[in-house]
């Protein structure tokens, strides 16, 4: 057995410790980005991917109530010369 390495082991090895450099590379370039999304089996940023993927889901994606936002209730307290102040207690 001679001490060569295979040439598709060879070309792993550089493919792994290069690995960062070729994705930077890549990823600079939107085209080759999603060249490379597509290969991995990854999708289009802007489509829904979800587990129900039923043309129902998508054309009622945006009736979903995602939970109460309840923006007028206030998560700081306020502190008056040293003193926390509730709100209700202001009559």
């Amino acid at each position: 057995m001679s001490n060569k390495k295979d040439p598709i082991q060879k070309q792993m090895e550089i493919q792994h410790k290069y690995k960062n450099t070729f994705d930077n590379i890549i990823n600079k370039s939107p085209k080759l980005k999603k060249l490379k999304d597509q290969t991995e089996g990854l999708t289009h940023r802007g489509t829904i991917v979800a587990s129900d993927s039923s043309q129902e889901y998508k054309d009622n994606y945006d009736k979903i109530d995602w939970g109460n936002k309840d923006t007028t209730k206030r998560k700081y307290k306020v502190k008056i010369n040293g003193v926390y102040v509730d709100d209700q207690e202001e009559e």
